[in-house]
């Protein structure tokens, strides 16, 4: 792992770099992934990093975004072009190696697929992404039997979030990435 902070040290440099909001939700994040990796025995250091660090690269606006993600020449498909927020879970994994020295796979996977997940995640990459859909602050229609869900069985929490996001965008007339399609349909047939 080779983090050369403590939590502390990780704490105020988070809370110097994102705004006001963006850090209480990276708080809100990591007690939920914390509870849910308690109640599906995972490492919880591992958890706290990922669920601290998953929104890092949101201290970039859109065109910031972009623009980083052009500069580390990531690959940028159209969906995102147009949303570049779709790029800050890529960006912060690369960010958490570069910044804090984060170098377990595990931890960057679960910060790298929190925004539309993937088919076959891990633990901890399904526990990320479900805490920062599922964070007290959240108050979507729908959230509390996704909350439900997610202390019991993690890949129906992960197929009914995607569900309600998805009805979400089509509903505004916001494009879909294909990725959240996969994720979706995988969790989904799963069952």
């Amino acid at each position: 792992m080779a983090i050369s902070l403590n939590r502390e040290q990780l704490i105020l440099k988070l809370k110097s770099q994102l705004d006001h909001e963006r850090f209480h939700h990276s708080l809100r994040v990591e007690k939920v992934a914390l509870l849910l990796a308690q109640k599906h025995t995972i490492n919880k250091e591992q958890t706290a990093l990922a669920a601290l660090l998953h929104d890092y690269a949101r201290k970039f606006d859109r065109p910031g975004l972009l623009a980083e993600a052009k500069r580390r020449k990531m690959k940028i498909d159209p969906i995102s072009r147009a949303e570049p927020k779709l790029l800050h879970a890529e960006l912060s994994a690369r960010l958490a190696r570069e910044d804090f020295g984060i170098s377990n796979k595990v931890i960057l996977g679960a910060i790298r697929k929190h925004t539309l997940g993937t088919p076959k995640m891990t633990t901890l990459e399904k526990i990320i992404f479900l805490a920062d859909h599922i964070e007290e602050g959240r108050g979507f229609t729908g959230v509390q039997q996704v909350r439900e869900l997610a202390a019991k069985d993690l890949d129906r929490a992960i197929a009914v979030s995607l569900t309600l996001t998805l009805s979400h965008l089509l509903k505004n007339k916001l494009p879909v990435h294909p990725d959240s399609i996969k994720t979706r349909n995988y969790y989904l047939l799963k069952r």
